[in-house]
C-alpha cells in the first residue's frame, strides 16, 4: 500500500474536498482522485460517498481514517526518534477534555509536562461528553478527559480513573457558612451560579432537585467554572461546581462548601482512548503526567 496514497487519503478526509486536498498537497486534483481510487481498488471497499459536489466518508472509510491517522502518528513519532535525539520524546497529542478540567486542573499539569517534553506538541480541545466522544469515534482527538457519570463502552480503554465531588460552595462570609443541615428551601434563597444544563454534574443535580419536589432558577447559568468560583468569593450567591475547583479556597478556608445530607454529589474524571488507538511514545509520556 503506498504512504502517499495514504496520506492523500487523510487530507481529503480532513477537508472534505478532492480540489481543496489537491491544492494543499500540491497534486492535480484527477492525480488526488487516481490515488484514491487505487486505495478502494486495493481494499476492496468504497471510501467515501459521492454525492453531487459533496464527499463523505463510508463506514468502511471511518473506520480505515482511524488506522491511517494511528500509522501517521507512530511514522511522525518514528522520524523524530530516528532524526533527532533517541531520549527526546516528539510528537504531536490531540486531547478534548471538560472545560472545568481545562481551566482548574490542567495548567499545571502543562506547566510540568512543557518543562520535560518541550519537543511535545499538545493540541486541546474543550467541550461536553458527547462532542467529546464524537471527536474520538471520528479519530479527531487521541484521547479525551471526561467529568460525567461513569462510562464503559466495549469500543474505549479506560487508561485512569478517579471520582470527583461537586458541591455547592459560598464565601467565608455568607451566612450560611458553618450552618449544618442546610435544605434546598435555604439555597433558593440566595443568587444560585449553575452551569450549562448539559454539563454531567449539572444534570445529575437537577434528578437530585427534582426528587425533592423542588426546582432551582439560576442567577447567571454560566459555562465557566473559574467565573463561577470568583462570583462565589465576591458575593453573598451560591454556586455548584466540582470541589477540585475550588480547592486551594477550601484549604484557605476563604470558600466553604454547603453541609447538606443531599450533598455532595459524586460524578467520574476518566482518561479515555479508543480501543483501536496506538498508544504513541508520547502519548504516553502525557498520560504518566495526567494525575486523575
Amino acid at each position: 500500500m503506498d504512504f502517499k496514497n495514504i496520506q492523500t487519503f487523510i487530507k481529503v478526509a480532513e477537508l472534505k474536498s478532492f480540489s481543496l486536498a489537491a491544492l494543499e498537497l500540491g497534486y492535480s486534483q484527477s492525480s488526488v482522485s487516481t490515488q484514491i481510487s487505487n486505495l478502494e481498488k486495493e481494499l476492496g471497499h468504497l471510501l467515501f460517498d459521492r454525492i453531487g459536489h459533496k464527499i463523505e466518508l463510508t463506514a468502511n472509510g471511518v473506520i480505515f481514517l482511524q488506522y491511517t491517522q494511528n500509522i501517521q502518528l507512530l511514522t511522525e513519532d518514528l522520524n523524530s526518534q530516528l532524526n533527532g535525539c533517541t531520549d527526546d520524546i516528539a510528537g504531536t497529542i490531540r486531547i478534548a477534555m471538560a472545560d472545568s478540567i481545562c481551566t482548574s486542573i490542567f495548567p499545571d499539569i502543562l506547566i510540568n509536562f512543557q518543562k520535560h517534553y518541550s519537543n511535545i506538541k499538545v493540541i486541546i480541545k474543550t467541550g461536553v461528553t458527547s462532542e467529546m466522544f464524537t471527536l474520538l469515534t471520528h479519530n479527531e482527538v487521541d484521547m479525551v478527559c471526561t467529568l460525567d457519570l461513569k462510562i464503559q463502552r466495549p469500543d474505549i480503554v479506560i487508561l485512569k480513573e478517579s471520582p470527583v465531588n461537586a458541591n455547592f460552595y459560598i464565601s467565608s462570609k455568607h451566612p450560611l457558612a458553618g450552618k449544618a443541615n442546610v435544605t434546598i428551601s435555604d439555597i433558593k434563597q440566595y443568587p444560585i451560579y449553575l452551569t450549562e444544563e448539559n454539563i454531567s454534574y449539572r444534570k445529575k443535580l437537577d434528578e437530585i432537585i427534582a426528587e425533592h419536589n423542588e426546582f432551582l432558577i439560576p442567577t447567571y447559568e454560566i459555562g465557566n467554572v473559574q467565573v463561577i468560583k470568583e462570583l462565589i468569593l465576591n458575593s453573598y450567591g451560591i454556586g455548584f461546581i466540582p470541589e477540585f475547583v475550588v480547592k486551594k479556597e477550601l484549604i484557605q478556608k476563604s470558600i466553604f462548601s454547603i453541609v447538606s445530607p443531599s450533598f455532595p454529589i459524586t460524578v467520574c474524571e476518566q482518561l479515555i482512548c479508543h480501543k483501536g488507538k496506538a498508544l504513541t511514545p508520547a502519548m504516553n509520556a502525557l498520560i504518566n503526567f495526567i494525575n486523575i
